[in-house]
């Protein structure tokens, strides 16, 4: 694969996780109830923050810069461990799987010499 290509995969892949990311803290607000109703509140805003740190990495990813690809390792490095710290779903193997194969793919990026 060329330099490109993994590059706009990695970028594809950090939208498709924030979209993901997006929509769990929609649909944890959705749910929000009860005495949990604050906790819901906060769990949703990490959540589009996580959203929003994923989005800038695929943003950042194709210019170059070392910064953005710093920024996706340390996001990746957060992400990864926390999917496994709770309950684990469909929905959490699915964030795992794409945030192991971008991390690969910030790797290989790396090993190619282009960033």
């Amino acid at each position: 694969m060329r330099t490109n290509s993994l590059t706009r995969m990695a970028r594809a892949l950090f939208y498709f996780n924030a979209a993901l990311w997006l929509l769990l803290g929609i649909a944890s607000l959705v749910r929000t109830s009860g005495e949990s109703q604050y906790t819901a509140w906060i769990v949703a805003v990490l959540m589009f923050g996580n959203a929003a740190a994923l989005a800038l990495c695929g943003w950042g990813i194709g210019s170059g810069q070392k910064r953005f690809f710093y920024l996706g390792l340390a996001v990746l490095g957060v992400n990864i461990p926390l999917t496994l710290t709770d309950q684990v779903g469909a929905l959490d193997v699915a964030t795992l799987a794409i945030d192991v194969i971008l991390l690969g793919l910030l790797i290989r990026i790396w090993r190619i010499g282009t960033i």
